[in-house]
């Protein structure tokens, strides 16, 4: 195995970006079930990035009151990362470098992927792979709960 290739059996820093969480809400099996598994070896980390998009969303239902105690139910199962000097210090730079290639995204996604980075994140689950996939750091690093799940069977 290249050192560029990763032993998926042993990850220890699994980020989940927003999108995750949302599968969740929609009720996708595979990606519960994923969850599940990542939550209970406590390899599961979020961004307050994404804890933030999440609550912000369920304070926007009417049923806003449930909506609140079903998504912060989710999210404690979670390892939370929070945004600091450092993060934001990152954040500039990576913004800074997707803007001089006018490949910009939302100020969110790179608040995220400055998390992972600083943390030493091994996989950054998404089903939004172009954003952060623009970010060099990353390119290796970045897979939806399909892809993860097919490359860990394959090990």
């Amino acid at each position: 195995m290249s050192q560029n290739e990763l032993n998926l059996t042993t990850v220890s820093k699994v980020f989940v970006d927003t999108s995750i969480i949302v599968d969740i809400d929609r009720g996708k099996q595979d990606v519960i079930e994923l969850c599940k598994q990542l939550t209970s070896s406590n390899s599961a980390y979020i961004s307050t990035v994404s804890v933030s998009e999440i609550l912000t969303g369920s304070y926007l239902r009417k049923d806003h009151g449930v909506a609140v105690k079903k998504a912060e139910k989710v999210l404690r199962q979670f390892r939370w990362v929070s945004l600091n000097g450092e993060v934001a210090k990152l954040v500039a730079e990576l913004n800074a470098y997707l803007i001089a290639k006018g490949q910009s995204i939302e100020y969110q996604d790179v608040a995220i992927a400055a998390s992972f980075l600083l943390e030493n994140g091994d996989i950054l689950l998404t089903e939004n792979k172009e954003h952060f996939k623009r970010l060099p750091n990353l390119k290796d690093k970045v897979m939806t709960p399909k892809e993860f799940c097919q490359k860990k069977k394959l090990q």
